[in-house]
């Protein structure tokens, strides 16, 4: 089952960053594994600080509440969870003095943090202003995105073409060091990239012109991304692999959706509403008028006696549910349309319809005014 954050760190989904950080603190100062040496603490421990790395920061904690906890669960991995979440700081800012060091975390969670932050690639973000029309029918839109990318004059090498190289002296060409470290659950071996090769495990006998060996140079391309079917002002997209170059993998391209102001339609999650204004005859006899929808004009019928602000629901003409299946709902307001001056045939004829109506005799009839 996919673990609910608000539920570990025992806050409500309504709760403020400080009551967040206030759970956090108390939680992890009863489970950390240097203090309770219970046999279900390091697992108690591991569960709140995974918590606390998304719902104590504002945009991981926002595409959490998003998606929800199974789609949050498949789209991001522990390391990207942990990703810039920095455990000493943390620490240090609750007031604790536990002596932790990322690269101890990193171990705990079974990945190689230090590495990871060393060779891949930043993620970027950026924004893109989208129609409704294109959220509701998926787009393929251009991006401009500045970003970091291989170098196309040694082709990502770092050396000059036509140059040789030669084996690192530090590494002897493994391109990784190993290292011991000593930490509050006893001795811990690391492997990580050498500085001097970089983790190529090879040094260049001349540097590329162009990029000065570093492999990567800045740029701007355009980037198409597609537009999923019911995107909504606020959710964040993430284009893998597209964000800056990296040694061990590019970083993430991340794009928050703005959804334009649309002239005609007003979006209520995934349903619309437009206002629809009709004549006083066609209120008060009935009869049909067309309303606009997301897919062309549709024809609705309005009962006889229709009232001022009537709503009709026209089903399945909303916006397509976002990773989901079936659309949401169109409601169509309806404004009366009330003739601001009257022939003096046409006063005659409201007059005598005003003296037929029983409700205009109490005053409260629509023609009790004349």
């Amino acid at each position: 089952m996919p673990r609910d954050y608000y539920e570990i760190l025992g806050v409500k989904k309504t709760a403020s960053h400080d009551e967040i950080k206030s759970a956090y603190r108390d939680l992890a100062l009863k489970f950390h594994p240097d203090k309770n040496k219970s046999t279900e603490a390091e697992e108690k421990f591991k569960e709140i600080n995974e918590a606390y790395a998304v719902l104590g920061e504002p945009d991981k904690r926002k595409q959490y509440d998003t998606f929800g906890s199974e789609q949050f669960g498949q789209r991001y991995t522990q390391e990207d969870i942990f990703r810039n979440f920095d455990f000493d700081r943390v620490f240090k800012d609750l007031g604790f003095n536990f002596g932790f060091e990322d690269q101890d975390f990193a171990s705990m969670f079974g990945f190689n943090q230090a590495g990871r932050r060393g060779e891949v690639g930043n993620d970027i973000l950026a924004k893109m202003s989208v129609t409704l029309s294109e959220a509701a029918h998926s787009a393929t839109k251009t991006l401009r995105v500045r970003h970091v990318k291989p170098c196309d004059r040694c082709k990502g090498q770092g050396y000059e073409p036509g140059t040789g190289v030669r084996k690192c002296d530090r590494c002897n060409g493994a391109g990784q060091l190993r290292e011991t470290q000593r930490t509050p659950f006893g001795m811990i071996q690391t492997i990580g990239v050498c500085p001097k090769c970089r983790g190529t495990g090879k040094m260049f006998e001349s540097l590329c012109k162009k990029c000065n060996g570093r492999a990567y140079i800045q740029a701007e391309d355009n980037v198409e991304v597609t537009i999923p079917k019911g995107v909504d002002n606020g959710m964040r997209l993430r284009l893998k692999d597209m964000g800056d170059y990296g040694r061990d993998g590019a970083g993430d391209l991340y794009i928050d959706v703005e959804i334009q102001k649309d002239r005609t339609f007003r979006r209520e999650g995934d349903n619309l509403a437009v206002d629809i204004r009709i004549p006083l005859t066609v209120a008060l006899l009935g009869g049909t008028v067309q309303v606009p929808t997301l897919d062309g004009k549709k024809t609705i019928s309005i009962e006889e006696g229709t009232q001022n602000n009537a709503k009709v629901v026209i089903k399945g003409e909303g916006m397509p549910r976002f990773r989901g299946s079936g659309t949401g709902d169109e409601t169509a307001n309806i404004i009366v349309d009330i003739p601001k001056h009257l022939t003096r045939e046409q006063k005659e004829l409201v007059k005598k319809l005003a003296g037929t109506d029983e409700d205009s005799k109490k005053g409260s009839g629509i023609f009790g005014i004349f």
